[in-house]
């Protein structure tokens, strides 16, 4: 009897270890907001076509698991996602989430009014754990580029 319930035991510990595992990896608000500043530096410092570059590879220093930047143009063109390469060089304008929001579009409509930063939600399937959960992003305009990272918080 004891041995079915360390095995019970065991095997659910197991069975929560990708889980834990993906959360563990999860950045913090901080740590996003650092990340965004930390590509903005590195346009700056290397220029757009090497950062551009940077922020595609999916093996790079901005794509650590769920901890990644993208990065979009005001119409709304994808130039940089190392997570998901396909929409690259697409305009995300029309995208909804599963609730309908248009994340893309509503950022941009926020630069419009003069804000060069901030934060949105939006439901997004999560690169580590493959499952559609909510997002929180975190965006910085410069140079007429929408820089974003964010956090997975279901």
């Amino acid at each position: 009897m004891k041995s079915t319930v360390k095995s019970l035991l065991i095997a659910a510990a197991l069975t929560g270890l990708p889980f834990a595992g993906s959360m563990a990896n999860a950045p913090s608000k901080d740590e996003v907001v650092a990340v965004v500043k930390k590509a903005v530096a590195y346009y700056k410092a290397n220029g757009k076509d090497k950062a551009l570059a940077e922020f595609n590879n999916k093996d790079g220093q901005f794509a650590k698991g769920e901890d990644y930047v993208d990065v979009h143009d005001l119409s709304g063109v994808c130039l940089a996602h190392p997570t998901s390469p396909e929409v690259v060089g697409t305009s995300r304008l029309e995208q909804k989430d599963l609730n309908g929001k248009y994340w893309i579009k509503d950022i941009i409509e926020e630069t419009k009014k003069g804000t060069t930063s901030g934060w949105t939600g939006y439901v997004r399937k999560n690169p580590v754990s493959g499952r559609m959960q909510d997002k929180l992003a975190y965006w910085e305009l410069h140079d007429g580029l929408i820089f974003k990272a964010g956090l997975y918080i279901n």
